[in-house]
């Protein structure tokens, strides 16, 4: 077969504002006695039942190769799965990888090659067989564009891990082999993420309803099946009985889109949800007082602000580093998210297998700042520009307005409906725009890779004026010991860090909240959980 080759230029084009589309999670002490993140509730699992869970977006396409948005795989997750898992069990992270659809799997050539030993004994919810062919499919979807079904929008969302693919091979019915162009050590973790990776669909399902049409009729190999979906509604799962992995206790899951912040939480308390995402900070102590769980952990995304390089004041690193130097990141947590977030200096967040807790940018010194501006040529009230954000960081927004006021800088703020947002702040910035804000984040150290040329670069970085990141970071990502290669990536951040080209903010610690009869569900130190093992009492 003939694969196409995506070269970097392509993955700063076309994937960043695909990738674009994904930005936008970040991630929510236990009540009932539990460790932090950890199981929630106690007694002997129950199973039966329909659990309810409350999102706060409206869920992308349900297409393996085509997804975005956290709230997208909280829910195909349970259709869909990879090769490789992270254990969902582990509250703090960085996850373990564990074996899903692959039961094994090795490098060679200095891991340019990598062999997956697949799982015998699996079925399609169709009830057809997994094999070594399916894996090939869909990998042949994301990158032959010779297959039938090969997509185009597909391969652009999966460019930034699959364009140095050289090919993909069937070796027998349960061994299939990568081979790449390059070294890529970072593969089965990759593998095992949900946005811009290769989760395996049922290739029956697209040769049947196209390409298109297969997000409406998703099939996958999970432990639950497809039922319904109604846009700006509801999706409908059931439990998969022909699953080959431990049963889930839940009969059905119901995924609600409850947009608004106070409707979700009303539905809650209300007893018509048992789990919400995206509890609003404020919400917290209502919720605990009440008899309700909000879990404390963290996810692997976080919220961080990014410069508009095409405004010439943030093409000089003394204005960048000045914006950085100006914003209190603890008073941020204490008084946006009233403590209920961490404060973070790396762009390498918490569950990140490459964070760094010790990493520092640039603190807090206003001083400093004003003395930065000045130089700069920038004196009390000589520098202004937009901030953008989309309406559900607008307090956020007005916050660091009324913080960098402080420094001598004045700052107008623009709130955006996502779809807007999204448009300009990858799209079309105005010439004034001169921060955004952002949501997203990863276990995988590639995460720093995937944020500087599909966030960062493209709102104007130019990497070759950052030859010191962009040679770390090559470095890192190209590395073959896998004993050295945490070690390059938070060198890389380092680099990223000294270069002032993005400004980390915070991570929340309380995102989810959850039923008194809700039990099992554990705050997993990455952007989804696992509903598996989740049951309802009483």
């Amino acid at each position: 077969m003939k694969f196409v080759k995506h070269a970097r230029s392509a993955v700063v084009g076309a994937v960043a504002l695909l990738t674009a589309l994904a930005l936008a999670a970040c991630g929510g002490g236990a009540n009932g006695g539990t460790a932090a993140g950890g199981p929630q509730g106690s007694g002997t699992p129950k199973a039966g039942g329909t659990l309810v869970s409350g999102l706060y977006l409206e869920p992308l396409a349900l297409d393996p190769h085509r997804q975005g948005y956290w709230e997208t795989y909280r829910v195909s997750s349970n259709v869909f799965e990879g090769l490789v898992k992270e254990d969902l069990s582990d509250p703090k992270g960085p996850t373990k990888l564990l074996p899903a659809l692959a039961t094994d799997w090795k490098a060679s050539d200095g891991g340019k090659k990598w062999t997956f030993t697949l799982r015998g004994g699996v079925k399609f919810h169709d009830g057809s067989d997994f094999t070594a062919e399916s894996v090939d499919k869909n990998v042949r979807r994301i990158s032959d564009p010779a297959y039938e079904f090969y997509d185009k929008t597909s391969a652009a969302r999966l460019a930034a891990w699959f364009g140095d693919l050289v090919k993909g091979r069937v070796v027998d019915d349960h061994t299939y082999e990568f081979e790449f162009s390059k070294p890529f050590l970072g593969f089965p973790r990759i593998l095992a993420q949900s946005m811009s990776t290769l989760t395996i669909g049922n290739p029956a399902t697209w040769e049947k309803y196209g390409n298109d049409g297969f997000a409406d009729h998703p099939s996958g190999t999970g432990p639950y099946t497809f039922v319904s979906r109604t846009i700006g509604d509801r999706i409908v799962l059931k439990r998969n009985p022909n699953y080959w992995g431990p049963k889930p206790y839940l009969d059905e899951l119901v995924f609600r889109v409850i947009p608004n912040n106070q409707t979700r939480l009303a539905t809650l308390l209300s007893g018509e949800a048992d789990i919400i995402s995206y509890v609003q900070p404020e919400d917290v102590s209502t919720l605990e007082s009440r008899g309700f769980q909000v879990p404390e952990g963290h996810g692997a995304a976080f919220l961080y602000f990014t410069f508009n390089f095409k405004n010439k004041a943030f093409q000089d690193k003394r204005v960048r580093q000045a914006v950085i130097q100006g914003i209190d990141r603890d008073r941020l947590a204490k008084e946006v998210y009233n403590g209920n977030a961490i404060p973070l200096h790396s762009l390498e967040p918490p569950g990140n297998e490459a964070y760094d807790p010790d990493a520092r940018d640039f603190d807090y010194d206003p001083e400093a700042a004003k003395a930065l501006l000045k130089e700069a040529g920038y004196g009390e009230g000589g520098l202004s520009f937009t901030i953008v954000a989309d309406v559900a960081n607008q307090n956020l927004a007005e916050w660091l307005q009324s913080r960098l006021k402080g420094i001598g800088v004045n700052v107008k703020v623009v709130t955006l409906d996502r779809p807007s947002y999204v448009a300009r702040a990858f799209g079309k910035p105005e010439p004034d725009d001169g921060l955004s804000i952002d949501e997203y984040g990863g276990s995988y150290a590639e995460w720093l890779y995937q944020v500087y040329y599909t966030n960062i670069a493209v709102k104007g970085l130019v990497p070759a004026d950052f030859p010191e990141i962009t040679k770390a970071l090559d470095k890192a990502r190209y590395a073959t010991d896998q004993d050295k290669r945490i070690e390059l990536w938070k060198e890389a951040d380092k680099k990223a860090r000294e270069g002032a080209i993005a400004i980390p903010a915070v991570s929340l610690t309380r995102y989810y909240a959850l039923g008194p009869n809700v039990r099992g569900f554990v705050y997993a130190a990455t952007n989804w959980y696992d509903l598996t093992k989740v049951w309802l009492a009483g």
